[in-house]
């Protein structure tokens, strides 16, 4: 292996373009690749948004189906509007209404639909990952409460660095106690995750404001989120029958 000679700070400055030339190439490549290396992590489908939407009511009514709902799924002028930035997010589309980088937090009332989106939206990723054996890592669907119990049970290190969809979040017991000590799992995988920079996407009835109250996450965690995740409004009243 051929070893980088050592430059003296003269020799260095002695380089046509000088210091600042020859770093800002390097960092230049560096970011290039590094961006290279984001888009190569995320899914990007090549779809019409009338083949999206399509895929969408089938993916939907199976969602449903396998929940024991045995009715359509239906696309209406309630969930369009999130059902086409979903579309945007996956095609890797300027058209979305937020920053391409971050997951998706899905907010509204209870019963509006949320749920259901996201989750035949992570079947979507799923299955194409499955169905073409693509080198990406699939979406674990899980709910809030389950997600706290499973941490205290096995591990954090088990959620760390999976993609996550998080449904109710926020409807998890914020502090747990144990043997005296006053834990925050959830809270503890959120900070964690942040930092690391993995996909997250949710489901929510609260607000980022409530998020960051000192009754739920506090102001840093709230901080946090507002770097993890897109808040996307849901519009309607409950569907529940």
């Amino acid at each position: 292996m051929e070893r980088r000679k050592v430059l003296s700070v003269g020799e260095v400055i002695s380089i046509k373009g000088g210091l600042s030339g020859l770093l800002r190439d390097e960092i230049g490549q560096l970011v290039s690749d590094e961006r290279k290396r984001v888009q190569q992590e995320c899914l990007h489908l090549p779809l019409t948004y009338d083949e999206f939407r399509e895929l969408f009511i089938s993916f939907g009514t199976y969602c449903l189906l396998k929940n024991n709902r045995k009715e359509t799924f239906i696309i209406d002028d309630q969930n369009e509007p999130i059902i086409r930035q979903l579309y945007y997010y996956v095609t890797n589309d300027k058209l979305f209404a937020g920053e391409l980088h971050k997951g998706i937090m899905l907010q509204g009332k209870y019963g509006c639909g949320k749920t259901v989106v996201l989750e035949t939206f992570t079947h979507i990723h799923n299955y194409t990952i499955r169905r073409f054996s693509i080198r990406l890592p699939m979406l674990t669907f899980i709910k809030s409460v389950n997600l706290q119990e499973q941490i205290i049970k096995q591990s954090m290190q088990n959620f760390m660095r999976k993609p996550l969809a998080i449904d109710e979040f926020g409807r998890e017991s914020k502090a747990i106690q144990d043997y005296g000590n006053v834990l925050r799992p959830v809270s503890e995988l959120l900070s964690v995750r942040s930092d690391i920079g993995v996909t997250t996407h949710g489901t929510t009835n609260f607000t980022l404001e409530t998020f960051s109250s000192d009754e739920f996450y506090g102001k840093m965690i709230g901080d946090r989120l507002k770097m993890m995740f897109n808040f996307i409004h849901m519009e309607g009243d409950s569907r529940r029958k």
